[in-house]
């Protein structure tokens, strides 16, 4: 198991995606290697930070998530006027819990999804994302 001062993976992580691996950066890659797999919305995640001693701007992890999002390293899930940052960055769909509004990685097998038309002209596909709305039974 790898130790908690262990930012040797953070820093392979940010090299490989192409990332200058800032102390912003690393810290915000320690925080979500931490932290485990998860999904976060920028001012939960900036709360998380402020907890546990780490003072960003607002805006600084704004875009440090799009940063992380845009090398790969995390997937941007947008539902209604929310955004969460998946730190699941492998292709899969997601449980959307109306009552906690919590996302939630729908395991296993992945739903198929058929007919999808051809984009407009001059516009390519980037991936199709699956979003099944579920609430507590009475």
């Amino acid at each position: 198991m790898r130790g908690v001062d262990d930012d040797g993976e953070d820093l392979e992580r940010l090299l490989g995606a192409g990332l200058r691996p800032t102390r912003q950066r690393l810290a915000v890659m320690r925080t979500i290697r931490l932290g485990g797999r998860r999904h976060l919305t920028p001012e939960s995640f900036h709360c998380e930070l402020a907890a546990i001693g780490l003072r960003l701007s607002l805006a600084t992890v704004y875009n440090t998530l799009n940063h992380l999002t845009d090398a790969g390293l995390l997937r941007r899930v947008g539902f209604g006027d929310r955004t969460w940052y998946c730190t699941n960055a492998a292709e899969h769909h997601h449980f959307f819990d109306e009552q906690s509004e919590r996302l939630i990685d729908i395991e296993g097998e992945q739903p198929e999804v058929s007919g999808i038309p051809a984009p407009p002209e001059g516009m390519a596909i980037l991936g199709v994302e699956v979003i099944i709305r579920v609430r507590r039974r009475p």
